[in-house]
């Protein structure tokens, strides 16, 4: 009933409220809704509380609710007070046992301090001997790199010396153009020494690959010595700490979170750097002693090569000069008998022109003998006689006129031939020169060094 007539009151509170109202028509205009002042929002009447009213004090405490509370709130004094000597006593005992921790905690620490400063301190040094040795490594990759270089230009010059002798050979003519042991020397040299080329090319690429591997290695060596440094010093300044240090202090709201790092992680990429400065440091030791062992088989190589063909040079000069000489004597001999040729010639003609007369003599003497008139053409001993004068005459003529063609072909034959060995006495010349004043004169430059 009370919440009836309180809901009543509201009601009618709510009627009085609205007729006090501004109508519509007369209503000032309203705001935006930023241009509105604030209010606080009035929680709405709900319909329990029509027809009671919304002021009425609230009702009397009962005297058992009183005692009740009184009773209630000496318990929980007493309780509190209870509580209270029991968190004293434990108060007291943890902060025994907390100092007690704190100190095992604190001498514990600066153990794993000491012993991780030793840990740092071993693994600093032993990549600091691994980027000495690397440094020498690199130093020594360096000059066998340079070696290898001018090693490799060396070998070009014999190379072109090689090429432009056979060039120069080229310039034989005739039969001298034969492929001879030096022409074959000449050949075998160009490939020896392309060989020897390509062998300190791939020498140096092997090299200049090793000294950049060695340089990778070296510098994560540097970068890993660089972070031990500073984990050493941190680790020492660490050490060095007390509680009572001036910069120390507790950070408000600090969150530490955990090293993303393993101790096995860490060691495992300390014996990684090692390893592979190992692996690098004997692969740049094979490196070396095998771009070694290529400088001095290719200078030797190169070397026996070249004295090869120049011994091939010298004798194929030789035999060409001997020949040269056979053919200079067989030339004088070949003029010498064309002289006496030409001699027997002339006195061959001589002898036939002095035939003529005498057989002219013999075939008139029979001509005028053959007017005798009647029996008087008689084949007597005279006319026998001149048949046979005639007859020997014409066969002495004839033989003298053979000698003479066959004399005559005979010298045009040695006339030939000579010829033919000025042509070849010629070339000799020409092929002497080029071998031993052009080719030999540009071989005498070539100088194979072992660098």
């Amino acid at each position: 009933m009370a919440l009836l007539e309180r809901s009543r009151r509201v009601n009618r509170s709510e009627y009085t409220r609205d007729y006090y109202r501004v109508a519509p028509s007369v209503a000032t205009p309203t705001t935006a809704p930023q241009d509105r002042p604030y209010a606080p929002a009035v929680p709405p009447r709900t319909p329990a509380q029509i027809g009671s009213d919304a002021w009425s004090p609230s009702p009397p405490v009962n005297p058992a609710i009183w005692r009740a509370s009184h009773s209630a709130k000496l318990h929980e004094a007493h309780s509190h007070a209870s509580k209270a000597q029991r968190t004293r006593l434990e108060n007291k005992r943890v902060c025994e046992e907390t100092e007690k921790l704190t100190r095992q905690h604190r001498a514990e620490v600066e153990r794993r301090l000491e012993d991780r400063v030793c840990d740092v301190t071993f693994w600093r040094e032993e990549l600091a001997k691994r980027h000495t040795a690397l440094d020498g490594d690199n130093s020594s990759l360096k000059t066998m790199k340079d070696r290898l270089e001018k090693a490799h230009h060396l070998y070009l010059q014999p190379l072109e010396v090689a090429h432009k002798s056979i060039e120069i050979r080229r310039e034989r003519t005739g039969v001298e153009e034969v492929e001879d042991e030096a022409s074959t020397a000449l050949r075998q040299e160009v490939a020896e020494i392309t060989r020897c080329r390509d062998a300190l090319d791939r020498a140096l690429r092997d090299t200049i690959q090793q000294i950049r591997r060695v340089l990778s290695c070296r510098y994560h060596l540097e970068k890993n010595l660089q972070d031990k440094n500073s984990a050493l010093r941190i680790e020492e300044t660490t050490t060095n700490l007390t509680p009572t240090h001036e910069h120390t202090g507790i950070l408000p709201e600090q969150k530490v979170d955990p090293s993303p790092i393993t101790v096995e992680g860490w060691r495992d990429v300390s014996v990684k750097l090692l390893k592979r400065a190992d692996n690098e440091h004997e692969l740049s030791e094979q490196i070396t002693a095998i771009a070694e062992d290529i400088l001095t088989a290719t200078a030797r190589h190169a070397r026996e090569r070249v004295d090869h063909t120049n011994h091939c040079m010298q004798e194929r000069i030789k035999d060409t000069r001997h020949a040269k000489t056979l053919l200079e004597e067989q030339h004088a001999k070949v003029v010498d008998e064309e002289n006496l040729l030409v001699q027997s010639l002339e006195v061959v003609e001589a002898e036939l022109e002095a035939k003529r007369c005498p057989l002219a003599l013999a075939q008139t003497r029979l001509q005028t003998r053959t007017t005798r008139p009647n029996m008087e053409r008689t084949r007597d001993e005279v006319e026998a006689s001149l048949l046979r004068e005639v007859e020997e005459l014409e066969l002495s003529i004839s033989r003298l006129t053979k000698a003479a063609e066959l004399s005559r072909d005979q010298i045009q034959r040695l006339r030939s031939t000579k010829v033919t060995l000025e042509h070849d006495i010629n070339l000799k010349a020409k092929t002497i020169l080029v071998d031993e004043v052009k080719v030999m004169g540009l071989r005498n430059t070539v100088k194979i060094d072992a660098y």
